[in-house]
């Protein structure tokens, strides 16, 4: 399956409770320590954007990402791999980006896990400029393997249950900085606060936002 690019201006319906419920403080295990980053991190939940991430790797010293590695056999399911214990991060944004620490070459891991309210047809969404296959539940559901690393945003739509789901992104680094979220399809879910960036339309009580990544 195949990425297909989309404008950045596309209307989304905000999925206000269709994320994972936050816990780690960005790129620590803390808890977050000022109402501006809490208030950031609830806008980009509330936007569909996943902001906590668990990271495996590298794996391998060249980023191919045809290889299999033990992550993608199991989701990610365990605390260690290759003798390296699993990293929690968490980004208020919704931005992934790559710990300094973490040297570059080889092929990376990150999970997330997602509630949906409901089943039925969702979007993913992702921006990034280097490789990357996205699955979910162990199904890919998409993949950039194309090497001219410029910066798009695109998406594909799936059917889900209700319920949780793990999503699954393997990636070289330069994917990284990279946003994902998750939004219906279709219709919406009612509206519960407005946020920076959001707009409501006059003929509904659902609110919408355009496709903007928090900064």
């Amino acid at each position: 399956m195949k990425f297909r690019p989309i404008r950045l201006a596309t209307l989304l319906l905000v999925a206000s409770t269709a994320v994972f419920p936050a816990s780690l403080k960005a790129q620590t295990t803390s808890a977050a320590s000022t109402a501006p980053e809490l208030d950031q991190l609830l806008d980009s939940k509330e936007s569909g954007l996943l902001t906590e991430w668990r990271l495996a790797g590298p794996f391998g010293s060249i980023g191919d990402l045809s290889r299999e590695w033990q992550p993608e056999h199991d989701q990610m399911r365990k605390q260690n791999y290759s003798g390296e214990r699993v990293v929690s991060l968490q980004f208020p944004t919704g931005k992934f980006a790559l710990p300094a620490q973490f040297r570059r070459e080889g092929v990376f891991y990150a999970s997330s896990d997602v509630w949906l309210p409901n089943g039925g047809d969702w979007r993913i969404y992702t921006e990034t400029q280097g490789g990357m296959i996205v699955f979910i539940d162990g199904m890919r559901v998409m993949q950039r393997l194309n090497k001219d690393y410029d910066f798009r945003t695109t998406s594909e739509v799936i059917h889900l249950e209700h319920g949780n789901h793990r999503v699954l992104v393997k990636f070289v680094a330069a994917a990284a900085p990279f946003h994902l979220a998750v939004m219906p399809q279709t219709g919406g879910l009612p509206k519960r606060n407005n946020k920076p960036r959001l707009h409501e339309t006059a003929e509904s009580q659902y609110t919408s936002a355009e496709l903007h990544w928090p900064e």
